[in-house]
């Protein structure tokens, strides 16, 4: 299943982290990134190094508090269609700001789709060391999969008790 595993167990701090983490994945969407790798579809070679700094520069950009919501919504696989719903349900959270995301380790099972290794933190402090995600190429750039989107929102709704659904997560 493409996704997140996290690494370890997650404590209440962890928790409360990933529900604000969801409030700031949720706020993302696609928009165009200036760092992108040429298409496989296009005729040109396809460069791990450069498709890893245009998948790096994504999910920095994506998990960074000073990155507009509207920027965000275009940097993540159907941000501004499927998970509109979503963007704006989250959008508001107040712990947004505190999450980053630090990308350790990219591989590329093909051209078009990339394993994400990275650390989540919460105002500075690692909560979470080794998560998994994963990201797509599409229409010529980098983007954060929306696999990894639904399960971190629906890791966080799990730890809350919530069973709501939850938007574009089908």
């Amino acid at each position: 299943m493409i996704g997140i595993r996290p690494a370890q167990p997650h404590t209440a701090r962890n928790v409360l982290l990933l529900l604000s983490l969801g409030g700031s994945l949720a706020a993302c969407s696609n928009s165009t990134s200036g760092s992108t790798a040429p298409s496989p579809t296009t005729g040109s070679s396809f460069s791990s190094a450069g498709s890893t700094s245009a998948v790096t520069q994504t999910w920095t950009t994506f998990f960074s508090k000073n990155t507009p919501i509207s920027q965000k919504e275009t940097l993540l696989q159907n941000g501004t269609s499927t998970f509109a719903p979503a963007v704006q349900a989250f959008a508001s959270n107040s712990m947004v700001g505190e999450v980053t995301a630090t990308v350790k380790n990219v591989t590329f099972p093909s051209p078009t789709t990339a394993d994400v290794t990275y650390s989540i933190s919460l105002s500075g402090h690692v909560v979470e060391n080794a998560m998994a995600g994963n990201a797509v190429y599409q229409d010529g750039q980098w983007l954060v999969a929306d696999t990894t989107l639904c399960g971190l929102l629906q890791l966080a709704q799990s730890q809350s008790g919530s069973t709501a659904a939850i938007p574009g997560c089908g």
